[in-house]
């Protein structure tokens, strides 16, 4: 838990894009103003009806989150409230690597840039260390889950019907597989699961397995998060 991440492979993991979520992985070096992988640009902003995921993989930060400003470390695991304003902040002297993950991913307005009500600038971002605590934030958008598995262990086979699910592997070495596909997922790796894919969960290695289970809801269940059109 306490190596050092290759920021260049890592933020070459794939791209998550769809209709119920959408993440990637962002850096930002000592010798750059912004995180480099990030095509908008320095943009202070907010995302109206989605929450948004921020873990701090490596490094250190200065984030602000509605009505809050904080440094935060490795490990930091933040589930920021809808319609919250933020902004970051480099910190430290090692490489930030940022894990971010939006939810539900709007088609029409996924950043709010401008004109912000003052509520926007209230509350804070529910916080814990994924590697000091098992408890996990979660609300409408993520239900959030750090997992356990002892060598050889596995989860029993999930099928979401209306559910994405995002697996974050923190120490150990799981053995994911999807459908027909399957293949070993290292420390700081994750993987996408898209909703009606069966999948499961294994402990490949010779040491406890520990990862994140982001479960999405989907925006247009009954229960889901899509905005009242009155």
């Amino acid at each position: 838990m306490t190596m050092e991440i290759n920021y260049q492979t890592w933020m070459k993991q794939q791209l998550i894009w769809g209709e119920r979520t959408r993440g990637r992985g962002l850096v930002w070096t000592t010798e750059s103003d912004w995180f480099i992988n990030d095509p908008l640009g320095h943009r202070p902003h907010s995302h109206e009806h989605a929450s948004e995921i921020l873990f701090l993989a490596q490094g250190s930060m200065e984030i602000e989150i509605g009505g809050t400003k904080e440094v935060y470390r490795a490990g930091d695991f933040l589930l920021v409230p809808p319609d919250k304003y933020h902004d970051y902040w480099f910190a430290g002297d090692q490489a930030v690597c940022l894990f971010v993950v939006v939810a539900p991913n709007h088609k029409h307005f996924r950043w709010k840039t401008s004109d912000w009500p003052p509520e926007a600038h209230q509350g804070a971002a529910e916080l814990v260390n994924v590697f000091e605590s098992d408890d996990m934030p979660s609300n409408e958008h993520f239900l959030c889950e750090k997992i356990t598995l002892a060598p050889g262990e596995s989860d029993a086979v999930t099928y979401c019907e209306l559910q994405d699910r995002i697996i974050y592997v923190l120490d150990g070495t799981a053995h994911v597989s999807m459908n027909t596909l399957a293949g070993p997922l290292a420390p700081h790796q994750y993987q996408y699961i898209p909703a009606t894919c069966p999948h499961a969960i294994s402990n490949s290695g010779h040491r406890p397995l520990s990862y994140v289970s982001l479960t999405i809801t989907d925006p247009m269940t009954a229960q889901g998060t899509e905005p009242d059109e009155d």
